[in-house]
């Protein structure tokens, strides 16, 4: 076994953890910075041990998974083309690069921060920083006015520029998943607010009654969990007909093959105007209706006249017409009911009342018969030639979107990052909701058998305690995983890594990345456990992505 002290030129020596120091035990400035006194203040013992605070940042990382990640978005071309075509530019050499700029919003995004004033816990990130190309991590104050520059608040960038660059991001994701049939979800969410922010009205908001609020319009891939577009409305504009504007321009800038099969929505889009603007473009709705006195006089007529037929789920079902109070014509309606038993109330002790009881002070007694029937009912109007039977079964899906919202708001930013200007906060709202959408895709890439949240998937591949070295201009990042799922992890990660790089191996230079990204897609809709591959769900007719 050699030995493990190695004479070096300069009367320097190597300890056996490769540290070098002199042999009068001085250290050796910029060897080894993990260990150089210049950068490190010893503390006092605590707690039976001595600790050390580092100021080497380049050197470790919280987010040790940010490499495989990274390595997602250069194959994929998603983080290079986001910043090639960001319009925001800089006149003064003293400003940050826009990489660094938007590189900072993903950082931020991706550690879960809901504030600006978070990312300053970034401002030390350096590893993580060189590991998507960015010279430094810019201050709070830098994002905020970067953003201010996108909504052309200053006159040096033209809004449509920003809205061209944004949606050409969004359509990037599109390539894959909308070449099979799909189903467009439509939804609303509340964002309470709680300052004097542009917008921040009152209006329909049932977590926080009274408190003003921002509307959040956005419309979804189904199933996929795939944004398409955001819009964020002053908080007393949440009725479905303010989100029709974005979708109808994005029917018109997207070709008609990639269209949805149908659009999906409650019983907030069961209106005259959603109806007839779909039914004007071409595409086939199915929404459901609000139980209003029309629709509940529907409901006695089909008790009354019509068969009903069995469904699954203990549900049954008719079909009939109606036109409802500002419809144009009468159209396709969907009646399921279900039975729903009454419960027997425990048995209570009766109790005498006080006083002596006069007959005429006795009141004639209703009788409720105790477990009695009656029905629970769901109505959909639709144009789909499809059988009555399935309508529900393609309607109940729409409540995996509920999913999205709540992890949007709760864990991604959507109920944070809100600037005074309404511009500014639905810019940030499109931005996290993008950042969501390369995670989201690259998380099921990585673990086919679950649709993971971020409250899952960011401790299980990011954040990792991560440190790197340099040997013979080797560089090597060594990632600590605590996890007691570390070696399922391990296996997963590198797979997933190694399934890109095959990708790109068989692809040509030229069409290398948008290749790379319909492969990803590919592989999950085939292979995912909760889309394609799953035992109650066939696999859509597209070719297996090895």
């Amino acid at each position: 076994m050699p030995s493990a002290k190695l004479i070096l030129h300069n009367d320097l020596e190597m300890k056996p953890d490769s540290t070098l120091t002199r042999q009068n035990g001085g250290f050796e400035k910029g060897v080894n910075d993990s260990s150089s006194e210049a950068q490190n203040n010893r503390s006092p013992r605590i707690a039976g041990m001595n600790l050390e605070w580092s100021q080497d940042h380049a050197r470790t990382s919280r987010m040790g998974g940010l490499s495989y990640f990274a390595h997602f978005l250069d194959t994929t071309g998603l983080f290079e083309d986001f910043v090639a075509r960001c319009p925001l530019h800089y006149l003064s050499n003293n400003a940050p690069k826009k990489r660094d700029v938007l590189g900072a919003i993903l950082l931020s995004v991706l550690e879960g921060h809901s504030r600006y004033a978070h990312m300053s816990s970034l401002a030390n990130a350096e590893l993580d920083a060189q590991t998507l190309g960015m010279a430094k991590i810019p201050c709070e104050d830098s994002i905020r006015m970067g953003l201010l520059k996108l909504t052309g608040a200053d006159d040096s960038i033209d809004a449509s520029a920003t809205e061209g660059w944004l949606r050409g991001c969004f359509e990037q994701l599109c390539a894959g998943c909308l070449d099979v049939p799909w189903i467009l979800d439509i939804d609303v969410t509340v964002k309470p607010l709680y300052g004097k922010q542009e917008g921040a009205v009152l209006g329909y908001n049932p977590a926080k009654p009274g408190r003003p609020s921002h509307a959040y319009h956005s419309f979804w891939v189904g199933h996929l969990r795939l944004c398409l577009g955001v819009q964020v409305r002053p908080g007393n504009e949440t009725s479905g007909s303010f989100g029709l504007e974005p979708l109808i321009q994005w029917f018109e800038h997207t070709p008609q093959v990639r269209w949805p099969e149908f659009v999906r929505g409650d019983i907030g889009y069961g209106t005259q105007r959603w109806m007839l603007e779909l039914e004007a473009q071409g595409v086939r709705f199915l929404f459901k209706l609000k139980q209003t006195k029309k629709v509940k006089e529907l409901i006695s007529l089909c008790e009354l006249n019509s068969e009903w037929e069995s469904a699954p789920g203990n549900w049954q079902h008719c079909e009939s017409r109606l036109q409802l109070t500002g419809w144009d014509c009468s159209r396709r309606v969907v009646v399921y009911r279900r039975v729903h038993r009454r419960k027997a109330k425990p048995d209570k002790q009766a109790k005498a009342l006080p006083g002596t009881c006069v007959q005429s002070e006795l009141t004639e007694l209703e009788l409720l018969e105790e477990d009695s029937l009656s029905y629970e009912y769901a109505i959909y109007v639709t144009d789909l030639d499809r059988p009555a039977s399935q309508i529900r079964a393609l309607y109940n899906p729409r409540g995996d979107n509920e999913n999205c919202y709540d992890e949007l708001k709760n864990q991604w930013g959507w109920g944070g990052f809100t600037l005074k200007d309404l511009a500014r906060s639905e810019l940030m709202a499109r931005l996290i909701a993008l950042i969501y959408n390369w995670w989201s895709i690259y998380i099921k890439l990585v673990d086919p058998l679950v649709a993971r949240e971020a409250i899952t998937s960011r401790p299980m591949y990011l954040m990792h305690t991560a440190k790197a070295s340099t040997h013979q201009s080797v560089r090597t990042l060594v990632i600590f995983c605590a996890h007691t799922q570390a070696k399922e992890i391990q296996r997963n990660l590198e797979q997933a890594a190694e399934r890109l790089k095959s990708w790109v191996l068989r692809t040509s230079e030229q069409l290398k990345k948008s290749s790379v990204w319909s492969h990803v897609i590919a592989h999950i809709l085939l292979h995912h456990q909760t889309i394609g591959a799953g035992k109650s769900r066939a696999p859509p007719a597209l070719c297996a992505a090895q």
